[in-house]
């Protein structure tokens, strides 16, 4: 197995039952991953009874993750530090903010047997800390300086900190990892616009982390000398981008258009 890229960084903001149970307000991006690196303490306890190594004890105690990301994003970087944004969008530092705990979450690409698969880490409770800050002017060379932020991975009060999962394609993973930060009752709206044809099919409300298939668009009717091809994005595709009964998952309210193409 070898890792081959890292991607789409979320996080949520953490509340935590008195059982240990974590529940999240949403999965929110942390912005273009650069680098996660996490580090691990583990306890290194020994007991010695009868002249012989009688019990050991070396699970996990605490950790550390550092983030590198594309860009210090005021609204992202204030919502983990606690810190107070403005309606003008000015961002207010104080000395007696306190930063929330937070789900973090990343996509890990790896190739295994020359199939490219995609790893989800899940860290359950994250607390930042609040980054240094060093510029430069520019030089005879332009190099890039990219923000990092650190935190303190800790335990839930069942001891929990941490899973994985690994998925065939990038839509499952970040899908799994919306899921897992789903505020209670979380839904995306999935519609469909004819685009020019005629007819209509109802939207579809599909739970966080779940799956739909798409529509088959038998009940449009195309412009004058086209067929349905499929479904895109953008209203002004002229290829389809997915097929009818393609497999999808949404990651937010999603429309897509319907696709014609002119008959053969």
């Amino acid at each position: 197995m070898a890792k081959i890229g890292l991607n789409n960084l979320y996080y949520s903001k953490l509340t935590e039952a008195l059982d240990g149970t974590p529940s999240y307000d949403g999965g929110k991006s942390f912005g273009k991953a650069v680098s996660a690196n996490v580090s691990i303490s583990n306890n290194s306890a020994t007991l010695y009874a009868d002249d012989a190594l009688a019990e050991s004890d070396t699970s996990f105690q605490n950790g550390t993750v550092s983030l590198g990301v594309d860009d210090d994003r005021e609204a992202t970087f204030a919502d983990v530090l606690g810190h107070t944004i403005t309606d003008s969008g000015e961002v207010i530092r104080n000395v007696n903010d306190v930063a929330p705990y937070v789900g973090l979450g990343r996509i890990i690409v790896k190739m295994v047997g020359n199939v490219r698969l995609y790893k989800v880490e899940i860290l359950y409770k994250v607390k930042f800390s609040e980054p240094s800050q060093e510029d430069n002017t520019k030089g005879e060379s332009v190099e890039f300086s990219t923000p990092t932020i650190e935190g303190q991975v800790l335990t839930l009060a069942n001891g929990n900190w941490s899973d994985s999962k690994t998925f065939a394609t990038k839509a499952e993973a970040i899908a799994y990892i919306l899921g897992v930060f789903a505020a209670s009752g979380a839904t995306f709206r999935v519609n469909y616009d004819a685009n020019g044809g005629t007819g209509s099919i109802a939207a579809e409300s599909v739970d966080v982390g779940e799956s739909t298939t798409l529509a088959l668009g038998t009940s449009l009717t195309p412009p004058s000398n086209k067929v349905f091809s499929g479904w895109a994005l953008t209203s002004g595709a002229t290829e389809k981008q997915y097929s009818a009964g393609d497999t999808f998952y949404p990651t937010r309210d999603t429309t897509f258009y319907a696709v014609y193409v002119a008959e053969s």
